[in-house]
């Protein structure tokens, strides 16, 4: 997101214009003498925070964001360290924000700036249904194991399910909406996930008024669908080299080549789904790869050793390569992969079918395509 920064103000003007200065008055009434008032934000890729005291609950706060930015407000007390802190999120943004309350800042107010004031008009739509996934998550913790296939167990996943699917069209409507909202491009960001679907976020995106598109979030969201572009399904999924265990280039190509279906498996030694995960993707390979079915995986780790050692002790028979750099393994960038496992599933002429194939998902789609 920086370049983007770096791009945005390479003229003084355009630099300052684009700055959000944010001008921070609060009062909560019950507060007597002096606490201690601290806001912690991100910007600009930077962790930052600041801290200022209240006298009798008032409170200001001044600072400089690029963007509209998600922040939490807190209050710290002696009395307060051993328990849950008296916190709130908030958007920093260019204007005067005043933040009231009675006693807590929990359950303050937020008034005075446009992003704030959506943020709080999504939250009221979607809180009730936050409030029940909680329920229902809790309820399925308490849950006994043997309890877990009766009829009513399973009626609470089925609500569970609808509520995310509510959810995610609440979401959707206000991004239609509310297309000038810096709250939409957030919102979009958070729908997108780690495993773009470009098909999906792509139409909504266009959706976006051009500021909104060209904020640092904004740009940062591009990016991403530009990577998703080149591998959605039905694409033909880019070529790269990267060296396998022995340090020898290998190319994606040679290995399509070679068989009648490709899995491009982004994995690392240090990650414990992964690891739970390859036992998954051993047996499919075992199950098929007499009758075409090849694998490479791209792993982010940055120790030689401990990536051989993983695939010894987890059996994985096939192809592996990895620039050993973590985050920055080049092939993970060239496909914007921001979390593992993930994977892709190629045809013999590398066009991606599938996407995210995990368990038994990844067997019976590599099974059905095999016998095609």
């Amino acid at each position: 997101m920086k370049k983007y920064l770096l791009y945005l103000c390479a003229a003084a003007p355009l630099c300052a214009s684009a700055q959000e200065n944010f001008h921070i008055k609060g009062k909560i009434s019950g507060w007597k003498g002096k606490d201690s008032v601290f806001i912690n934000y991100m910007d600009d890729q930077k962790q930052l925070s600041d801290s200022t005291v209240a006298i009798n609950g008032r409170f200001e706060f001044r600072g400089v964001v690029t963007q509209p930015t998600l922040a939490y407000i807190r209050l710290e007390k002696p009395i307060l360290r051993t328990q849950r802190k008296d916190s709130r999120k908030f958007y920093l943004e260019d204007g005067l924000i005043s933040i009231t309350g009675k006693d807590s800042i929990r359950y303050a107010t937020v008034k005075g700036t446009k992003v704030n004031q959506d943020a709080e008009h999504l939250e009221k739509q979607t809180s009730p249904v936050l409030s029940r996934l909680v329920e229902l998550r809790m309820s399925a913790a308490r849950t006994p194991r043997e309890a877990q296939q009766t009829d009513a167990f399973k009626g609470l996943q089925n609500e569970y399910s609808a509520l995310l699917d509510s959810m995610h069209n609440v979401r959707v409507r206000f991004i239609r909406e509310h297309p000038g909202s810096h709250i939409s491009v957030e919102t979009l960001a958070q729908i997108a996930g780690a495993q773009i679907d470009y098909a999906k976020i792509s139409p909504l995106y266009n959706l976006l008024d051009e500021d909104i598109r060209n904020t640092p979030t904004g740009q940062e969201l591009a990016e991403r669908l530009a990577m998703a572009k080149k591998i959605q399904i039905g694409s033909v999924m880019p070529s790269f080299s990267s060296l396998d265990t022995a340090r020898n280039p290998l190319n994606l190509q040679e290995v399509v080549k070679s068989g009648k279906l490709t899995l491009v498996d982004f994995w690392a030694s240090w990650c414990g789904p992964c690891r739970a995960e390859n036992p998954n993707v051993v047996k499919a390979f075992n199950a098929f790869h007499e009758k075409g079915f090849n694998i490479i995986s791209v792993s982010l780790d940055d120790n030689a050793d401990y990536w051989k050692r993983a695939i010894i002790k987890d059996g994985m028979p096939w192809y592996h390569v990895s620039g050993l750099q973590k985050w920055q393994e080049p092939v993970a960038q060239l496909f914007g992969i921001n979390a593992v496992p993930d994977n892709f599933l190629l045809d013999e002429n590398g066009k991606v079918i599938a996407r995210g194939l995990r368990g038994q998902a990844l067997y019976d789609r590599v099974m059905a395509e095999i016998n095609k």
